[in-house]
């Protein structure tokens, strides 16, 4: 099976059309609800088929000519409306707290930004060989496949991190480095335009002449050998190493390979409405916390906060954030969240911010234990968020839920629960 023909029904979580062939699910990029697709087929699954559109007939009328040719790769959404966009957003995250958390949640409102490029302060990108020209590109995975494709910058980054980016690449190709000796440049950007470089390399030998990357938009130059499964090993190290970033009042130091907020604007507004349901009284456990980031700018309206972090070197930036903020009533402790169960008490108020892989089952379990008295659980994947919830739901109930468009252009949904006691 090679390409088949599916009429597109609507777009659900992931970010894919669904259609049906032969009786069987099909998921489609490239695809908008009401067209007709021609569908290349790159999965074939038992109960279902995955696969690209390489032909539209019947071009649904909020279909839009995408800004970059590689938009599958990191804005699959750049086809459509922004309104629809949002429109579809609001619809995927509604119908997943049903299907999957039995949750029938009010028409939730979805918060957006102005920029629909732009907004990334942070962007990886591979490396690829021209083999006419022997010369680096970078490069994205293809959609659906392990395979990279050489690209420009992408528009989805701040502009100063593409033009550090372009002066990286150029400099790579002056000295003459191939793609074999590469895994990956990551680029971070702060609010002043400075950026933060890390590039990752496969060659534990690997050198670079140490005097040329440091200029007035990159202020740190980081290499470091990537071993898997082992963490990445530092081998040389330039200016900067971390990049300073300010959110409301507070300022916060952030690492080469930390997490943090790609969308500061929609963070802000975030922090925003948590703030609503934080109190004098508050005593803080803030899970997954990174750099502190969610804690501490909640630090002045509590009586106290603990910023929990399995990452050493996060950690470490937590606990020196709490220095720089005057946080004498915060503390950052380093470990899992399931290995630091014991945080969690009846009278403290917790937040998780966790990864895609949402909570893990002995942090569920403890919670439905010990029962605080308030969650305030933000997630960017709402179907292990929805999974999370339903298991909660046997001594919560959702207070508040509001949608987030952090990743305009792709179909990410970032997603703010409240739950309290019953």
């Amino acid at each position: 099976m090679n390409e088949i023909t599916v009429e597109i029904q609507k777009l659900v979580n992931g970010g894919q059309g669904l259609g049906l062939y032969q009786g069987k699910p099909v998921f489609a990029w490239n695809t908008l609800p009401g067209e007709t697709a021609a569908v290349k087929v790159a999965k074939e699954k038992k109960n279902y088929l995955e696969g690209i559109a390489v032909g539209i007939s019947n071009t649904a009328p909020e279909r839009i000519d995408p800004k970059e040719e590689h938009y599958l790769s990191c804005g699959p959404w750049q086809i459509m409306r922004f309104a629809y966009e949002n429109y579809w957003k609001r619809k995927i995250a509604k119908e997943t707290f049903k299907k999957i958390g039995g949750l029938e949640l009010p028409e939730a409102v979805l918060v957006v930004g102005q920029d629909l490029f732009g907004y990334r302060n942070k962007i990886e990108y591979g490396f690829y060989t021209d083999k006419s020209s022997n010369k680096l590109q970078f490069a994205f995975h293809r959609r659906g496949s392990a395979e990279l494709s050489p690209i420009d910058t992408c528009l989805l980054a701040k502009g100063n991190i593409n033009k550090a980016a372009i002066n990286i690449l150029d400099r790579l190709n002056k000295a003459k480095v191939g793609a074999a000796n590469l895994k990956s440049l990551i680029l971070r950007s702060n609010r002043d335009g400075q950026v933060l470089v890390s590039l990752l390399v496969t060659n534990k030998n690997f050198k670079m002449a140490p005097d040329f990357i440091i200029n007035d938009i990159i202020i740190g130059f980081h290499i470091y050998y990537l071993n898997s499964p082992r963490p990445p090993k530092l081998l040389s190290s330039q200016g900067s190493d971390f990049i300073t970033e300010k959110l409301t009042s507070k300022t916060f130091k952030c690492g080469p390979l930390s997490f943090f907020q790609v969308n500061i604007g929609m963070f802000e507004k975030t922090l925003s409405r948590i703030s609503t349901f934080i109190g004098s009284d508050d005593e803080l456990v803030d899970f997954y916390s990174g750099v502190g980031a969610i804690g501490i700018t909640l630090g002045d309206k509590v009586k106290s906060g603990s910023l929990i972090e399995s990452d050493k070197a996060a950690s470490r930036l937590a606990g020196a954030n709490i220095k720089i903020n005057e946080m004498r009533n915060f503390a950052a402790r380093t470990g899992s969240a399931e290995r630091m169960l014991s945080e969690i008490k009846k009278d403290k108020t917790i937040i998780f911010d966790p990864p895609r892989a949402g909570l893990h089952p002995k942090v569920v379990n403890k919670v439905l234990e010990i029962q605080p008295h308030r969650i305030i659980y933000l997630s960017c994947d709402t179907a292990t968020q929805a999974r999370d919830i339903k298991i909660l739901s046997q001594k919560y109930k959702v207070e508040f839920c509001e949608l987030y468009n952090y990743f305009p252009r792709t179909p990410h949904i970032e997603s703010l629960v409240v739950l309290e006691n019953h």
